[in-house]
């Protein structure tokens, strides 16, 4: 491969966008790694989380000369991968005019036969002969599954030459040499918990960025509902834009049923993972707090410490706990969409499940939330059974959901109860309410239940 065979838009740096809100907190934390003559930074969250954008505003703000590579699947071909390592470099050389076409430039037209480690020990001497400083961004890092990809960049980041400090944005952890580089002092990480928008950030991405005018507190529980989440607030800004109630109604509902969010992270997520991974998410998913023995109890696996292991590693939305990495927790949002693709069976059959192995080692309160919700979907199946044989079909059907809430409406339960056993937002309680009688033909809850029992929901 020849310098004229390299596609030049993949050693673009991306353009500024317009109104994009100051992370100065994070980009001091990029160049604090610089003044400290580290190696590396890692910029390492899952999809949504600006990482890309992140690292373009330090690019905008930093005095250092940066060469960028935007990755992709092709890159796992090691010498490909190197050429384009030596196109970026070069191409940063040349236009801050470090040493016109000293570094990699040569290189570039070597003989095809050069294998890549030999182009890169010669790269690295190059880059040490010149004395450039210069910083190699290689974003979309996920994309590299290969080992021998890898190993280019752990042997340039074992013989880093003077000035040359590598920066990484990726989904997930690569199998590089991390835990020695944090025992040296040479890395910088930044991750999803720093990432995460604080309430001011969100207030000026939404009010001055997505040009809406939400109130402190609309702001408030957005940027809680999502835990921070830049695209879960984007799209939510984008369903407030379509809204033809009040925000304030809009943000007491917006749940991980949002046809946005389920759309995003079906489509950037779920879909891109194996069969076993999604189904061990799906499985998992009625978990509060998940361990690898009670994820084995749920899932008949008997790996499932490796499997939290890996999904923290990907940063599928998987929070730990602890430090011991024993207990975890799925991003609220996230979680509420691998629910929405259990059916009830599949839900009573794992609730069943936590119940008896939180009973079994003590988690008193556990059991008993499991146990309540086995009922609940235990109740929807039997109501989805009687609504199948009625004789007076619905022209739209309830949902699951509506079904549930229609179930605890009939025992007396307030929208805050009910909200509360179902944990659910109040707002989401009104919403699934209104749907119960606009499909009942129904005005108050007296006659949205006389009408379930006449049509035999109830």
């Amino acid at each position: 491969m020849t310098v004229d065979t390299l596609l030049s838009t993949k050693l673009h740096i991306p353009e500024a966008r317009a109104n994009l809100v100051s992370r100065s907190r994070l980009v001091a934390r990029l160049e604090e790694g610089l003044r400290l003559g580290r190696r590396l930074t890692l910029v390492s969250a899952p999809p949504g989380f600006g990482k890309t954008t992140l690292i373009r505003g330090w690019v905008g703000a930093t005095k250092r000369r940066v060469a960028w590579l935007s990755v992709d699947e092709g890159d796992n071909d090691a010498a490909r991968f190197l050429r384009y390592v030596i196109a970026a470099l070069a191409q940063a050389a040349e236009r801050d005019r470090v040493v016109p076409n000293a570094v990699g430039q040569a290189l570039l037209q070597s003989s095809p036969s050069a294998s890549p480690q030999e182009l890169l020990t010669a790269l690295i001497n190059d880059l040490a002969g010149t004395g450039a400083d210069l910083s190699l961004v290689l974003d979309d890092y996920h994309l590299i599954s290969e080992f021998a990809a890898h190993d280019l960049i752990a042997f340039l980041l074992a013989n880093r030459p003077p000035g040359l400090h590598v920066v990484i944005g990726t989904r997930e952890d690569p199998p590089l040499p991390l835990a020695r580089l944090r025992a040296r002092d040479q890395i910088t990480e930044i991750r999803e918990n720093m990432l995460r928008f604080t309430p001011e950030e969100a207030s000026a991405f939404l009010n001055q960025t997505m040009s809406l005018d939400l109130s402190a507190g609309s702001i408030a529980s957005l940027t809680a509902r999502t835990e921070g989440w830049i695209t879960g607030l984007q799209l939510a800004g984008l369903a407030l834009r379509q809204l033809a109630g009040t925000a304030d109604e809009f943000v007491a509902a917006f749940a991980g049923d949002d046809r946005y969010i389920v759309d995003y992270l079906m489509a950037e997520v779920l879909d891109r993972e194996p069969e076993p991974i999604r189904s061990f998410l799906r499985q998992t998913s009625i978990l509060e707090r998940l361990s690898a023995p009670v994820c084995d109890a749920l899932t008949g696996r008997d790996d499932s410490q490796a499997i939290l292991e890996q999904l923290e590693g990907a940063n599928l939305f998987l929070v730990p706990l602890d430090n011991r990495r024993e207990w975890y927790r799925y991003h609220v949002l996230f979680a509420e969409v691998l629910r929405l693709t259990l059916t009830a069976p599949e839900r009573l059959a794992l609730h069943k499940k936590a119940a008896a192995w939180f009973a079994a080692h003590g988690s008193d309160e556990l059991a008993t939330r499991h146990t309540r919700l086995a009922a609940q979907a235990s109740a929807t199946l039997g109501a989805t059974a009687r609504r199948a044989t009625t004789a007076h079909p619905l022209v739209e059907p309830l949902s699951e959901r509506e079904l549930e809430v229609l179930h605890l409406i009939a025992d007396g339960f307030s929208n805050a109860e009910i909200a509360g056993r179902l944990i659910i937002a109040q707002g989401t309680v009104k919403r699934h309410i209104n749907n119960i009688y606009g499909k009942l033909g129904v005005t108050s809850r007296t006659q949205a239940i006389a009408r379930a029992r006449e049509l035999g929901l109830l």
